[in-house]
């Protein structure tokens, strides 16, 4: 684009300025030393004038064809160029996507109500329904929390969407491949979200069972065997009973935690015998152990196994388009206070968080603050936490609320006995868990 810029002009050689008169000299243009020739001027005023606004404009009569631009067009167009380019460098910022993952507060679920918006009462489904034993009304509320996740495929976040999060407190800004790796599409990480959902409810279901003395024993069936397993003599369906290494001791297996304990201490390539029921019937099974996992310790026995309980009470989940394995503890919670008699929270808002095995541990999860700040928001005075998260936790509670970690669902049960009965000030907190920092 060219700028047209007009400069002031000098009448002594701008054409277009007037001529000199020819009369008596002027004075003042004598002390220039540019005084008058006396000389009759070369054009005549008309052309002068034609000179100066240009040829008349055929379609509009009187006016000039042509315009000088007054000095001030180009010093207002100069002026719009940083203009126009923070517009562009605001729309990329707007629109360009980034390689960053923004977590902040998600919504909550009380796992004891219904999921759904409200709006139609006659849509809802509980969140928990259990069958086959004896359930009690549970007024009070047993609040999930979850983070809201963007930046990973199909939720992308820009460089303004950044730049919000770095000022806000509730937010946090984390490397994408930590999260959701370009290696994965969209689909594959709503799978693997869903599994590890489905995968917390099981474990929720069998470690409630077994702490409301509703099930006495885990079932450990083979559900497959994976490829690296060379072994012929385990067979799927197998439910295993006992193991023993060679050249050591029999252990009479009860629990999928006990079985992992006793492979950590097996070396890899271990000769042992498995004692299994099949189809009804007592039966053994010879296999080498497997290296273990990277960062793992001992062995793998190199077969995937299915876990149950010896118990006719069942439950399932209506909550939907919710993944991740964090909200274990509290489906746990949930269906223990459901089988228990009496309201175990006592009326109160209580929320938390945390995986859970089948053996009833709590384990850590991640945005433990946003988590905090969601359950604040909701309106819950109390949160359950994993020991394992208190360095996260420790400067990060919100005001008002109490924050009692938990290592196991039975902790966790006392927990919301203690609260429910205003005796919440006897119960430990992180602060005290946590070494003060040098």
């Amino acid at each position: 684009m060219m700028v047209a810029v007009s400069h002031p002009t000098d009448p002594s050689t701008d054409p277009a300025a007037p001529a000199s008169a020819p009369s008596r000299p002027d004075p003042a243009r004598q002390e220039d030393g540019r005084a008058g020739t006396g000389e009759e001027p070369h054009e005549s005023e008309q052309a002068q004038r034609a000179e100066r606004i240009g040829p008349e404009d055929p379609d509009h009569p009187g006016q000039g064809g042509s315009h000088r631009p007054s000095p001030g067009t180009g010093l207002l167009l100069k002026a719009g160029v940083p203009v126009i380019v923070a517009m562009v460098l605001f729309i990329a910022a707007a629109t360009i996507p980034v390689s960053s993952v923004i977590e902040s507060p998600g919504p909550t679920w009380n796992v004891l109500g219904e999921a759904g918006d409200g709006s139609d009462p006659q849509q809802s489904t509980p969140i928990i329904s259990v069958t086959g034993a004896q359930t009690y009304d549970t007024p009070g509320t047993l609040r999930m929390t979850t983070v809201s996740v963007r930046g990973c495929p199909g939720h992308e976040v820009t460089t303004l969407d950044v730049i919000r999060a770095w000022f806000d407190d509730s937010s946090t800004i984390i490397d994408k491949d930590s999260v959701c790796p370009d290696s994965q599409t969209e689909e594959e990480i709503d799978q693997v979200n869903q599994a590890q959902m489905t995968g917390s409810q099981d474990a929720a279901v069998i470690a409630a069972l077994i702490q409301t003395g509703l099930a006495d024993s885990m079932i450990l069936t083979v559900q497959e065997i994976v490829p690296e397993q060379t072994s012929t003599e385990l067979h799927s369906g197998d439910v295993l009973t006992s193991l023993t290494p060679d050249g050591g001791p029999t252990t009479t297996i009860t629990d999928f935690e006990q079985l992992r304990e006793l492979m950590g201490t097996i070396a890899a390539g271990t000769p042992v015998s498995l004692g299994v029921l099949r189809d009804g019937q007592e039966a053994t099974a010879q296999l080498t152990t497997l290296p273990p996992e990277p960062d793992g310790s001992g062995s793998l026995l190199g077969v995937h196994l299915q876990l149950s309980v010896d118990s006719e009470v069942e439950a399932s989940f209506g909550l939907t388009n919710v993944g991740g394995p964090s909200a274990g503890s509290m489906f746990a919670l949930g269906i223990v206070d459901e089988l228990t008699p009496g309201d175990m929270t006592g009326g109160k808002d209580i929320a938390g968080t945390g995986t859970i095995t089948a053996s009833g541990d709590i384990g850590p999860i991640g945005g433990i603050a946003q988590k905090m700040e969601g359950a604040r928001l909701a309106g819950s005075a109390y949160f359950l936490a994993p020991v394992d998260n208190c360095a996260s936790v420790v400067g990060h509670v919100p005001e008002g609320m109490q924050v009692v970690p938990v290592a196991t669902l039975d902790e966790a049960v006392k927990a919301v006995e203690a609260i429910a009965a205003d005796q919440a000030s006897s119960l430990p907190e992180c602060a005290s868990l946590v070494d003060p920092a040098p």
